[in-house]
């Protein structure tokens, strides 16, 4: 009897700690509150900004950039757990699969990847080290797929790849 109780009291313990198989929020909630938000934040949106087709075009690696993009270009643009995201380019649109693409409109279906790939790409907010923030861009600043943001930042160039290393942004309303 009293290993039962015991037994049973141990379960009831490990289920209180562990919250009953619950994923926890405690490190992702501290790792927010442990980041300045507003050092990433522009209190005005940046002049001169350029396009996703263009700046793929003209941009260079370590090039200072200003960006124009709308979050989205692919079904999920999020990069779960960290502060990046895919946009596509303000000019163009996205439509539903199977839609018959007109001009300034492209679909997420595989037919469309080729297309897709010239007028999107990731944009990763970093800190000051270069650095990728460790907490989800949603929840550390309240961002939303298809708001259209403004970056600040650096191009990241390779041979095959295209990126922007943010330090700051600006959400168009």
């Amino acid at each position: 009897m009293l290993r039962t109780t015991i037994a049973s009291a141990l379960m009831i313990v490990t289920a209180v700690v562990t919250g009953c198989g619950q994923p926890s929020t405690a490190g992702n909630d501290a790792a927010i509150a442990s980041i300045d938000k507003a050092k990433f934040i522009l209190a005005e949106e940046p002049d001169e900004a350029v396009g996703v087709i263009i700046a793929r075009e003209d941009a260079k690696d370590k090039d200072d950039i200003v960006l124009l993009g709308r979050i989205g270009g692919r079904k999920n643009p999020w990069i779960d757990g960290r502060s990046a995201f895919m946009v596509i380019d303000a000019a163009m649109t996205v439509v539903a699969d199977g839609t018959e693409s007109a001009e300034g409109e492209v679909c997420l279906d595989d037919c469309c990847a080729a297309l897709r790939k010239d007028m999107t790409t990731l944009v990763k907010i970093v800190d000051e080290k270069g650095r990728t923030l460790p907490v989800d861009a949603r929840k550390l600043f309240d961002l939303a797929e298809n708001d259209m943001v403004v970056v600040k930042g650096k191009v990241q160039r390779d041979k095959d790849s295209f990126s922007v290393a943010a330090t700051g942004f600006f959400v168009r309303k």
